[in-house]
């Protein structure tokens, strides 16, 4: 017999980069995304070799859609899903083919939708995650290079970043500045680093079931995002992830320790769940296929700091904060991180600003993902609740309404704050959307008029720093022309008059919600959150005083042990 030849070990490809991204979810993917549009070079990491199959998160919000547009990708992400406005309603059903308990519309007016457009220039759509990620992967740019197949499994410091060590199909060592861990929850990197994790009491088990049918006879002219099903069989939800194509969500809780034994321990017929569910057996449901089927325990986790203690590693995402469900705000919260982060990192690497500036990252964004676990735990709850009533068809009727935060949610999505004052929530209301132009606010949106070009104020500040300012403050524009830059990222002004050459504010919105006086100017940040609003008295003392105020703004975080 002829031994087997040992063969070589493949030699680990050396990389440089500015960060390095592990994790090639949305979070991860987006992060190389805003990255690369400053100009920084980004590597990321993911151990699967394609995106998962299973749809997870299913509804993009409006805030997200809003940054998927300032990268170029909303249409395609509007192709690939469903809009909201064609299934915004709430349906609770015996079965699907049964009898409807109640319904709840989250657009209940062509009013209440020209409410919706007038808030953003993007609406909410529903396009699963594993889409979201293909089409982030497919639209990578020329500064974010994505490595596929390979597990970061050593993070250690160096005397000018990190070095990350990968094994697999293609190992690999990348040498970077800073490092984003955008690992998910079961990455192992944190505990590495030194960040701990705490987790809250688990709220449930819960069985996914991920399938195709068709189940137009039993939805048309009742599309709904959810179908809440309550029958002696089955108490969970229809899940919309693309009814065009035929595809659903079956997610159905244990909601006793028998249903515990009875989806978790024992042999399940998962068809005969998805018929208890529709309500029709055999040959009635055409085309039904089961795709892929996962069971997870649902609760809310937490980083005890989100940057190690030498500062060059920082978590977003679900490695830094996971919650439930409930509420849709997982996937569109680890975007929104990504946002926040990539600026921060980008000024301080073309060494516009200080390295501090990066603790602003937490004390901005973990307020928000922990009003969004408190929120998400508290629809959990009142779900779980109402799926064990028994009351009758009427009484359940009657109080739905009461349930409408749990899905119409405009308020939190587009009107989170970064600088309550003391004892202020960072959400004021859940369901309404105010919009201001204050210190801390996302920037409102209007749409403008240049050139015959149709614009939105969201679109000023996409890169750099915008001031927006009207017909008395011409001044700004000088001032951010001999400026240049605000913390090393570009600095331009735009004067928004009613019937100006350049910038027309066409509807008004801009003159209501910004509602700038004299030569005052708005100072918006690359991510579209309000920096300062400066009187324009002294408009380049001002502008220095707001940098000064943006890089010693507040005490440091408690960090977490550092690296090896």
């Amino acid at each position: 017999m002829t031994a087997a030849v040992p063969q070589p070990r493949q030699a680990a490809a050396q990389v440089e980069a500015d960060v390095v991204v592990i994790g090639g979810g949305p979070t991860g993917l987006a992060a190389a995304h805003f990255l690369a549009q400053q100009g920084v070079r980004t590597v990321v990491l993911e151990q699967r070799r394609t995106p998962s199959g299973h749809p997870r998160a299913t509804v993009i919000n409006s805030r997200t859609m809003e940054l998927l547009r300032h990268l170029g990708v909303d249409a395609e992400v509007r192709r690939a899903g469903v809009p909201l406005e064609n299934t915004a309603r709430i349906t609770w059903c015996t079965e699907l083919a049964g009898t409807e308990l109640a319904g709840l519309d989250i657009i209940a007016s062509a009013d209440a939708l020209m409410q919706r457009a007038a808030n953003s220039p993007v609406l909410p759509v529903i396009c699963s995650q594993n889409r979201v990620e293909a089409l982030l992967v497919d639209r990578l740019p020329e500064d974010a290079r994505l490595i596929r197949g390979v597990r970061a499994e050593e993070l250690t410091r160096t005397p000018s970043g990190v070095r990350v060590t990968a094994s697999g199909e293609h190992p690999t060592v990348v040498e970077a500045r800073y490092a984003v861990l955008a690992e998910g929850l079961h990455g192992s990197l944190c505990e590495t680093v030194g960040l701990r994790r705490t987790a809250a009491t688990p709220l449930g088990r819960l069985l996914d079931i991920h399938f195709s049918a068709d189940l137009s006879p039993w939805t048309a002219d009742r599309e709904s995002a959810l179908y809440w099903v309550l029958n002696d069989t089955v108490r969970g939800v229809l899940i919309t992830v693309d009814p065009k194509r035929g595809e659903w969500l079956l997610e159905i809780p244990a909601l006793t320790p028998d249903e515990e034994h009875t989806y978790f321990e024992q042999e399940v017929d998962h068809h005969k769940l998805i018929e208890a569910a529709i309500g029709e057996t055999g040959d009635a449901i055409k085309g039904l296929c089961i795709h892929s089927v996962r069971n997870w325990v649902m609760g809310s986790t937490q980083l005890a700091s989100w940057r190690s203690a030498d500062g060059r590693v920082l978590a977003a995402g679900d490695a830094a904060h996971t919650f439930p469900p409930t509420g849709g705000f997982g996937m569109n919260t680890g975007i929104q991180d990504a946002h926040n982060l990539a600026w921060k990192l980008a000024a301080v690497l073309r060494g516009g600003a200080p390295d501090a500036l990066l603790d602003s990252y937490e004390r901005e964004r973990r307020p928000v993902a922990e009003f969004n676990a408190r929120h998400s735990e508290t629809n959990a709850l009142q779900k779980r609740a109402l799926l064990q009533s028994d009351a009758d068809p009427a009484e359940f009727a009657r109080n739905i309404e009461q349930h409408r935060p749990h899905f119409d949610f405009e308020g939190q999505t587009l009107g989170f704050n970064y600088t309550p004052g003391p004892g202020e929530p960072v959400v004021q209301d859940v369901v309404t959307y105010v919009p201001t132009a204050q210190a801390g606010h996302r920037a409102p949106h209007a749409w403008l008029d240049r050139a015959g070009e149709r614009i939105s104020t969201t679109d000023l500040a996409r890169t750099g720093f915008a001031l927006l300012t009207g017909a008395e403050g011409a001044v700004w524009e000088q001032v951010a022309q001999e400026t240049g830059t605000f913390l090393g990222l570009p600095l331009t002004a735009a004067v928004i008059t009613a019937d100006g050459p350049r910038l027309r504010d066409v509807t008004g919105a801009f003159a209501d919600s910004y509602a700038v006086q004299g030569t005052e100017a708005v100072l918006v940040r690359p991510d579209g959150h309000v920096l300062a609003r400066l009187p324009g008295v002294a408009p380049r003392q001002e502008l220095r005083q707001a940098v000064d105020r943006t890089v010693n703004s507040g005490p440091v975080p408690a960090r977490a042990e550092g690296l090896s």
